[in-house]
């Protein structure tokens, strides 16, 4: 639990790192958005990337490192693939990172961070149930 909550970490770092630079770097997107529609972004794809970080805990449980990268890009791949041809725009999680996002619609994308929130703790249960068994 102490690896999965650290790297987590670093995913809300990186997420807040890339949001502060783009909106250091980047003067034309700060004449067109707010600070909060970027602080709104952020949260977005910090928690839509916790769904996608889940794929990769789980698999880590019981895949070695090389397979678990190719497994997880296969996994997020048909998890893109399904939202797109299934799920409803509101509830797409990869939609609320691009289209749906803050910056673009002007509302933050509730179904799909609670889609996204509710896949997270699945895969973390999950995860957690499989370390619990194999750790005797």
């Amino acid at each position: 639990m102490t690896r999965a909550g650290f790297g987590w970490l670093v995913l809300a770092a990186a997420i807040a790192t890339m949001w502060y630079g783009m909106w250091i770097l980047f003067p034309v997107l700060r004449a067109v958005t707010t600070p909060v529609e970027m602080l709104e972004h952020a949260g977005v794809l910090l928690v839509c990337g916790s769904g996608f970080y889940a794929i990769g805990v789980l698999l880590a449980t019981f895949l070695e490192d090389q397979w678990r990268v190719w497994a997880s890009i296969l996994a997020i791949g048909a998890l893109w693939w399904l939202s797109d041809k299934t799920v409803p725009a509101s509830a797409n999680i990869f939609r609320a990172m691009n289209d749906g996002s803050p910056l673009i619609a002007h509302r933050i994308p509730w179904t799909a961070l609670g889609l996204s929130l509710g896949l997270a703790a699945i895969l973390f249960v999950a995860a957690l149930k499989v370390v619990r068994a194999r750790e005797y």
